[in-house]
């Protein structure tokens, strides 16, 4: 959430629009938005709302642009964010759109083909392979899977990391009870080498976040896949 609003204000947008899904999770991401984009001193000019299956966004998308929206935030699901990008494709407004991660979805990539490139997310790993061990992780992962693209590259990295931080508790727990399981993973002794970070006490019983900001990259949606974001990329996607 924080990152999405530190882009908002790097890249200077004032008139934001946020679209967010009527789940728990559009909803949630929805006020987190609004909370973490007041402390810096902005107000949503148009707040969306849409379903899971919606196809047409068209009639969100003319009040966010009459409302003079200049960037579009998005909190839902792959196929419907894909609804918005062809949406607002048809009507023509070229207007940025940036995310949480899960505009990484193939389920977003391949049915907003080209009215999604150049969207923006944040992002807890990329598929570009950017240390040995992520590099190794992709290989296994295309290897076992036969593909050359992750369908959610930080599900399977997170998936992955998750399993060895469990694996570390059950060991530090020295059994599989439940209660002490999580006690351990609340204390955990162990540094443990994930695709995702480094992580050394990544769990205590007021934080169950694990991943750190300062792990959380940005990616754009570029060929068909997300990439890393690079400063010229930005200039490109404002």
């Amino acid at each position: 959430m924080e990152k999405i609003a530190e882009y908002v204000m790097a890249r200077g947008y004032h008139k934001i629009a946020i679209f967010a899904d009527t789940t728990s999770y559009g909803q949630v991401g929805r006020h987190d938005l609004i909370k973490a984009l007041a402390a810096r001193g902005i107000t949503p000019v148009s707040n969306e709302k849409f379903n899971i299956g919606d196809t047409d966004m068209a009639e969100q998308l003319t009040r966010a642009r009459d409302a003079g929206a200049d960037v579009i935030l998005t909190y839902g699901i792959g196929p419907e964010l894909a609804a918005i990008a062809n949406s607002r494709a048809k009507l023509g407004w070229e207007v940025a759109m940036i995310g949480s991660w899960t505009l990484s979805m193939s389920n977003f990539i391949d049915a907003a083909g080209p009215n999604g490139v150049g969207v923006v997310m944040p992002q807890t790993f990329i598929e570009d392979g950017d240390t040995e061990q992520q590099a190794v992780f992709i290989r296994n992962f295309q290897a076992t899977y036969k593909t050359t693209r992750m369908d959610s590259p930080p599900s399977a990295a997170q998936g992955h990391d998750s399993l060895y931080l469990l694996t570390a508790a059950i060991k530090q727990a020295g059994t599989l009870d439940g209660p002490k399981v999580r006690a351990a993973l609340d204390d955990l002794q162990e540094t443990v080498e994930g695709v995702v970070q480094m992580y050394r006490h990544p769990f205590d019983p007021a934080n169950h976040e694990a991943v750190s900001a300062a792990n959380v990259v940005y990616g754009i949606v570029k060929e068909g896949r997300v990439v890393r974001l690079r400063s010229e990329q930005s200039a490109a996607a404002q």
